[in-house]
């Protein structure tokens, strides 16, 4: 077999792993550490953190969020994406925005899939871009709103 990735829940024998995964030093202004990202989804009721494993080995992190609490039904967010900076440069971030993608998909049951980035972070706006993620013109606390629709 070899080569599946996977969404896991981050539980305490996990937590470890995910709160050790980091992005590359010039990509840390962007990204949160993951256990700030596990500290909002334990205050926020409907967020939900997943950790991106392969074959089992952890290599990133989800967060995911309602859009709007009060209509779910809107579309929900991704508010955290990040890979390992030792797992960089091997297409895992497409698979794993993929299998975030799907998980929304089957887990929420919305059409609309939001999130944001830092106007500055080249590299992550032509990512998204290039998986269907289009500029809604929105700024949210000072970073720019991208949207896509998953049917």
């Amino acid at each position: 077999m070899g080569d599946v990735l996977t969404l896991e829940s981050v539980t305490p024998d996990n937590y470890d792993a995910c709160v050790s995964l980091e992005v590359h030093p010039e990509q840390a202004g962007f990204v949160a550490p993951n256990v700030d990202s596990l500290a909002r989804a334990y205050v926020w009721p409907d967020g939900e953190a997943r950790l991106v494993c392969l074959d089992g080995t952890p290599v990133g992190f989800v967060l995911f969020h309602p859009i709007d609490e009060k209509a779910p039904e809107r579309g929900h967010s991704i508010v955290r994406f990040m890979i390992d900076q030792r797992f960089q440069g091997r297409g895992l971030g497409r698979r794993a925005l993929a299998a975030a993608l799907d998980w929304i998909a089957e887990h929420q049951r919305v059409d609309t899939v939001q999130l944001s980035v830092e106007p500055d972070n080249v590299k992550a706006l032509a990512f998204y871009r290039a998986a269907g993620f289009t500029e809604t013109g929105e700024v949210d606390e000072g970073e720019l709103v991208l949207r896509r629709t998953l049917r």
